[in-house]
């Protein structure tokens, strides 16, 4: 905050009388806080060069209004009161929340907080800029630092606007020892944060500890039955991290180590194979992260949670878009649980809210114009057979009728004239979408649907799809989708549905209506804590975990912090 501005804190008090003529300058008076907040303004009571720190004469007075403008952090004497050293308090301790103290109470704030001790005079300029790190500390905990979509197009989560001022006068009228917990309350309420919070605290400990040593690469693969010093410092490290290996010094690679590798190589994204690949290894790659860039990755993550309701619906689909997984909850508890395929990096899948509201048996599928252009008509100027081999007919984009691709002369075709035409693909096995697929509600043709490429699921890198999330168990989640409607079980849907491209489809694009809505979230978490509480971390396929870092560290230039 400005120096200046704090040493001539006396001066502010001068310019609220010219503001506000015949004011009283009784110490913590409400009629001095309402002659400064409550008047008709445009701009912010205070807007310093420094652009630091905004006083929100309407945020203000949205607290204020609500106390019949009482102070909040001064006493009857112009003094901070404990409940300003129990706010202190909290603010300086906000890292619990993967949030940083300098954002909230600075050393300009304390410079505040002393000169309202040592001169009540000043009690007016604290009181103003303790409430105003409050209420940005309220709403950043509730709903980020700042907008989400300017981070990246492939977000799609909006910043949202802190309106729950009554909550945050109640959480005051707590008073000084219950301020902590009832500020805990704007934070997110499910277990993603809260797992988040005990994998920052864990790692925090650590770090406290000294961190971890890198392990050095061995000259040759390390597998079943092998000796080597690397083995104990990867038992250590993996113990660190929650997984079931036996910390007990021992070099050799035997069955428990075996078992806890290959979690730790399940869990983290990586080839499941039990091996630690010499100078190659991607499990040597992956654990010689050192903590504090780990804990960044965390608060990155926990940055994330916070675009997503405070307590999500009890009835919900979760796709985490970093490790390409699919979960489905009723009355909060997870109820399916299998993997997807998502975008690539170049077409990544957008991170986003949405909704099922049917089910499509034997989809047809229309080729997007990208993938058209980018993936189709290359094969098909290769080879016009390319159409028939894979169950796909040719349409004038004008008249909808089918046209023969044989009579077309593709070697005049590009990209600037193939609009006139769009390709379709016929329902059954071999279509892109599998045989279900489950539309939703975005403009961006994003969906959820099967595969005719079932074998690419056993991958441990599936980010790999042209933008939409191909899942493993589509029937599954069709029948538990449609499962409170007679004639959808998964044996009726599996005798509805063609199982080979000999098999015609009984109804080709059969939409089914689910009786209620599915909330559906897309989501990009490199980190989590994992059903065994191990800390899993995969690697950063999409960047934005790098982009949103880049954004926390220069969030000045995305507008204010408010």
């Amino acid at each position: 905050m400005c120096k200046k501005w704090l040493r001539n804190s006396v001066l502010m008090g001068l310019g609220l009388a010219i503001m506000a003529p015949g004011l009283s300058w009784g110490y913590g008076e409400a009629s001095v806080i309402q002659a400064y907040v409550a008047r008709d303004a445009t701009l912010p009571l205070i807007k310093p060069s420094w652009g630091n720190f905004i006083l929100h004469t309407d945020k203000l007075n949205s607290f204020y209004a609500l106390r019949g403008y009482q102070a909040a952090w001064v006493d009857g004497n112009g003094r901070p009161s404990a409940m300003a050293t129990s706010l202190r308090q909290i603010l300086l301790s906000v890292a619990r929340h993967g949030l940083s103290p300098r954002d909230y109470w600075d050393v300009d704030v304390e410079n505040l907080y002393k000169a309202a001790q040592s001169n009540q005079k000043n009690w007016i300029t604290f009181e103003m800029a303790a409430t105003e790190a409050l209420i940005r500390y309220a709403d950043h905990l509730s709903n980020g630092r700042f907008d989400p979509e300017a981070v990246d197009q492939d977000i799609k989560f909006k910043k949202r606007i802190f309106k729950e001022y009554q909550e945050l006068v109640n959480a005051v009228n707590a008073g000084a020892s219950g301020l902590s917990a009832a500020l805990d309350q704007f934070a997110p309420q499910h277990s993603r944060y809260k797992d988040l919070l005990e994998v920052l605290a864990r790692l925090r400990q650590l770090k406290d500890q000294g961190g971890w040593p890198m392990i050095a690469y061995p000259g040759t693969p390390i597998k079943m039955g092998v000796t080597h010093p690397a083995i104990a410092q990867l038992r250590t490290r993996l113990k660190m991290l929650g997984y079931p290996v036996n910390d007990n010094g021992n070099q050799t690679f035997d069955e428990d180590f075996d078992t806890g590798l290959r979690l730790y190589q399940e869990k983290n994204g990586l080839a499941v194979d039990g091996v630690i690949a010499g100078a190659r290894s991607e499990v040597l790659r992956s654990l010689n992260y050192n903590v504090g860039q780990r804990i960044a990755q965390v608060e990155a993550t926990i940055e994330k949670i916070r675009w997503l309701p405070k307590a999500m619906e009890p009835r919900h689909i979760f796709v985490n878009l970093a490790t390409a997984e699919f979960r489905l909850f009723e009355e909060g508890q997870l109820a399916m649980n299998f993997k997807t395929i998502v975008g690539q990096s170049f077409r990544r899948t957008p991170s986003m809210k949405d909704a099922i509201t049917y089910v499509d048996l034997n989809p047809l599928w229309t080729v997007p114009t990208s993938i058209a252009l980018k993936d189709k008509l290359p094969m098909i100027k290769a080879n016009v057979n390319y159409l028939d081999a894979h169950n796909m007919s040719l349409f004038d984009a004008s008249t909808h009728k089918e046209v023969s691709p044989y009579e077309v002369d593709w070697k005049t075709i590009n990209s600037s004239n193939f609009a006139k035409y769009y390709i379709r693909q016929k329902a059954g096995p071999d279509n892109a979408l599998g045989v279900v697929k489950f539309p939703l509600q975005n403009p961006w043709a994003i969906y959820m649907h099967d595969t005719n490429e079932r074998s690419l699921f056993k991958e441990n890198r599936r980010h790999i799809s042209s933008g939409c999330v191909r899942l493993e168990q589509p029937l599954e989640l069709a029948a538990h989708l449609l499962r409170d409607q007679p004639g959808w079980s998964l044996s009726e849907i599996q005798a509805f549905v063609p199982q080979s491209r000999s098999d015609k489809p009984v109804e080709v694009s059969k939409k089914v209506s689910l009786k209620k809505s599915m909330p559906v979230y897309f989501l990009y978490l490199t980190v989590e804590k994992a059903d065994n509480g191990a800390i899993r971390f995969v690697d950063d396929v999409y960047g934005q975990d790098t982009r949103l870092a880049k954004a926390l560290a220069n969030k000045k230039t995305h507008g204010e912090l408010f």
